[in-house]
């Protein structure tokens, strides 16, 4: 009987990953030949029994119809998506109240103040830029602030963008509430507009004077992402793609979806910076140096747990995917001599039919296969760690 040929790298580290011992055979029933010669034993040496070759157990599984999905993995950074900073706008002033960091504010929240005055988070793309108050041009900051106003509960009217006698009054209920100079209108400085939660990070030193047009208070949004650099050539990934995250202790993985995917190839600096703006600095396949594409991955809030944050994960990425094929677990497959692979059919046949291995799915343990004869629900051998 010829030697059968060693297994792939890639079999043997897709059964080292299931647990399973590897079976090389030759085109005949060698499982049944094992078990034979290790039911009979051997003499070695001055009257020792030698350890006789353990047969290999094996079980059974079904041929199935199944989707088969083949991932890259590239290391990632854990965080928040955005950076984000409330500037001083009201004039230079001590700040008098500062959050702690890691506190997340939302909408009609105060996130700091200044001289005793508060400054209010509303939500918005626009940055305030102008004093709010009647007679004032119509505009989209104008449109923001109805908008805020009424999902505070307010009640400013329709948003118009127009700073009319109802703004005026919501703005005076609204201040009336929180305990401010009842007058109607806002000075500039007194909001501030951004997308939307504040999950702080860093503020000035409380006492200090805080210079108009530098951030009081800097943060993120309250997103959980995750940020990779792809290197230009590298797998391929769009907006809406679904992938799989593993947290630093290599025992808990999460979905994740690509949130978005940069434009233009960037070359990291020396000290890694990630040029996407997003979740930290990637320490994905671009940080050698190379030219690489920033994108950005959301996953569920609950992902990050304390300590986490700018935290190394990995990134499962599907360059691959089969759909509705035959596959079969990856220790079904058998090597044989001259190369390739077969499956042993369970039953007194014991019959080896070769196939052609596809997709490898680690996270399945399947691997797809074809050959003739095969079919889902055909009963095969199955190695067993």
């Amino acid at each position: 009987m010829s030697t059968p040929p060693p297994e792939t790298a890639r079999v043997r580290r897709a059964r080292e990953r299931a647990g399973r011992a590897p079976v090389a055979v030759a085109a005949g029933p060698a499982l049944a030949a094992t078990a034979g010669f290790a039911g009979r034993g051997l003499w070695a040496g001055a009257g020792r029994p030698a350890a006789a070759p353990a047969a290999v157990p094996v079980s059974v599984a079904k041929v199935v119809r199944a989707d088969v999905s083949e991932r890259q993995v590239v290391a990632g950074t854990l965080g928040y998506q955005g950076a984000f900073g409330v500037i001083d706008e009201a004039g230079p002033g001590i700040a008098t109240w500062l959050p702690p960091a890691g506190a997340v504010l939302r909408r009609g929240q105060v996130v700091c103040q200044v001289a005793g005055q508060p400054v209010t988070l509303f939500y918005g793309q626009v940055p305030a830029w102008r004093n709010f108050g009647p007679g004032m041009t119509s505009g989209p900051d104008v449109r923001e602030l109805q908008r805020n106003l009424a999902a505070l509960g307010y009640g400013p009217g329709a948003a118009d963008g127009q700073y009319g006698w109802s703004t005026e009054a919501a703005v005076e209920r609204w201040q009336q509430a929180h305990g401010m100079l009842v007058t109607g209108t806002i000075p500039l400085g007194g909001v501030t507009f951004l997308p939307g939660p504040l999950r702080v990070t860093t503020t000035i030193p409380l006492g200090t004077p805080a210079a108009v047009g530098t951030a009081v208070v800097s943060g993120t949004s309250d997103t959980a992402a995750v940020s990779v650099s792809l290197t230009a050539g590298g797998p391929l990934v769009k907006p809406g793609d679904k992938v799989l995250v593993t947290l630093p202790a290599g025992t808990t993985t999460m979905p994740g979806t690509v949130a978005s995917v940069g434009l233009v190839a960037t070359v990291p600096n020396a000290a890694g910076s990630d040029a996407s703006g997003g979740a930290g600095a990637g320490a994905g396949q671009g940080s050698g140096g190379g030219a690489a594409i920033p994108v950005t991955i959301t996953i569920p809030r609950s992902g990050i747990t304390a300590g986490l944050d700018q935290a190394p994960v990995q990134v499962q990425i599907t360059s691959r995917e089969d759909k509705n094929v035959l596959a079969v677990p990856v220790t079904a497959l058998l090597a044989v001599p001259g190369g390739g692979y077969a499956v042993r059919v369970s039953g007194q046949s014991h019959r080896l039919i070769p196939v052609t291995a596809g997709v490898f799915d680690d996270a399945t343990g399947l691997v797809e296969v074809s050959g003739p004869g095969l079919a889902a629900g055909l009963s095969v051998e199955v190695a067993q760690g």
